[in-house]
């Protein structure tokens, strides 16, 4: 072999090393960040109390006579509720007629009058500031695409899911919040909430909340009324249950969900989104846009309606976000606090006489009780401490991962050695 031959044979070995060296510091470094990330742990409680009854059946309303519901209805202060009629609707789940009557201005109902409360979640405060709101998920197939869409424009977004869709797909819930989104509930059963009694209202609204909780560990804040159907009568109970209204900007209801039943075409959708663009320079406020999730044809739409906007100078984000709220919900799971060690209640073992001849140094190790974490004994959700504050806590994780950035170090090492080795051959 030539001189020629033999220097390329050695850059070929050298850089066959090389490049396995890098390969597998690469691989080694990636699993010591994904070991080092903290965890939230929740261990999910599907279960019921004795004798009560199992999730609403899917597709219908909540009952009412259960134990859950009837403990929820207790637990309301009715003299905050104002008594106003129950709205007629020809078809059981749909939103209601409005009245060819007058509907009375203390009502502030919404589908009739478009009359917001003071309370009500309908723009954000900052100008050109986007609340991007998905509703009636979760659904498998989909639901992933939109997620796509927006880690790819790296945007966040509010997630108004129901109960009953969840229940086909509950590891999406947990997904949602793993992507950095926001959930937020749209009842149980998607029923105009004007037309149910008092009792209906809360479980719908309970039961999608408990959902959520028992496979996540977060208890959602915002919901928002199927069909922006709400009356001040809605409104109450909702407070009363600790939630807190989302609508949508007038003129900002994009009609996306008409794509999916094919009563409206692209054009038309984009046609309307452009007219709520012209209303932009005028606006002090920013806006919440109404768009779905549900159906293939409106992860596209979606895409073209956000480089609509963006190209406009809006700023899509989740409604926790536009209304700056660290948190987004009533509670979140905590990381486990790493426990402290006790002091030994037990006096320390006599030392070991020493063998002869053997001079002793130090002193015998006494026994260390570790208790264990309040974590790992309560999966109550634990509330906030403060308003936008959650819980702090040392990773329990922390001193395994050490040991293997120490030898993820040492990989890095060996790779610096073949590229020196390279240069030396």
């Amino acid at each position: 072999m030539t001189r020629s031959g033999t220097n390329n044979h050695k850059k070929k070995i050298t850089a066959a090393i090389l490049l396995g060296s890098i390969a597998l510091a690469i691989t080694l470094f990636t699993t010591v960040a994904d070991a080092a990330a903290p965890k939230i742990p929740h261990k999910p409680d599907i279960s019921h109390p004795k004798g009560s009854s199992p999730w609403p059946d899917y597709g219908e309303k909540p009952k009412t006579n259960t134990p859950e519901v009837k403990a929820w209805v207790k637990s309301i202060d009715w003299s905050k509720v104002p008594k106003l009629p129950i709205r007629h609707t020809d078809s059981p789940g749909d939103p209601p007629e409005c009245p060819e009557k007058e509907v009375p201005e203390k009502d502030c109902w919404w589908t009739c009058t478009g009359c917001f409360a003071p309370d009500d979640v309908f723009e954000c405060p900052g100008k050109n500031e986007w609340g991007l709101t998905f509703d009636d998920g979760p659904e498998p197939g989909v639901t992933e695409h939109l997620f796509d869409l927006l880690k790819e424009k790296n945007l966040t977004a509010t997630f108004f899911v129901t109960g009953m869709k969840s229940t086909k797909a509950p590891w999406l819930l947990q997904d949602t919040i793993d992507k950095g989104h926001h959930l937020a509930s749209h009842t149980w059963s998607h029923s105009g909430l004007t037309t149910l009694t008092n009792e209906e209202i809360v479980a719908e609204l309970k039961w999608t909340e408990k959902y959520i909780f028992d496979h996540t560990g977060y208890k959602v804040k915002y919901f928002r009324p199927p069909y922006g159907d709400i009356d001040n009568r809605v409104r109450a109970i909702a407070r009363e249950l600790g939630f807190k209204t989302v609508i949508w900007s007038t003129e900002w209801d994009t009609q996306d969900w008409q794509l999916a039943e094919n009563t409206i075409s692209s054009k038309q959708i984009v046609n309307i989104f452009n007219s709520a663009l012209k209303t932009l320079p005028n606006r002090k406020k920013g806006v919440v846009t109404l768009q779905h999730d549900g159906d293939k044809k409106l992860v596209p739409m979606a895409r073209t309606l956000l480089d609509m906007g963006m190209k406009k100078g809006m700023k899509p984000m989740s409604i926790a976000q536009c209304l700056n709220d660290k948190v987004g919900y009533n509670a979140v799971p905590a990381l486990p606090a790493a426990p402290a060690p006790k002091k030994p209640t037990t006096p320390a073992p006599a030392p070991v006489p020493p063998a002869s001849g053997v001079k002793q140094t130090g002193k015998a190790e006494p026994e260390v009780s570790t208790p264990t974490s309040p974590a790992a004994k309560d999966d109550k959700e634990e509330p906030i401490s403060a308003p936008g504050v959650v819980k702090s806590t040392a990773n329990p994780g922390k001193k395994s991962s050490a040991s293997t950035v120490s030898a993820g170090l040492s990989v890095a090492g060996w790779t610096l050695a073949a590229v020196i080795a390279s240069f030396v051959l």
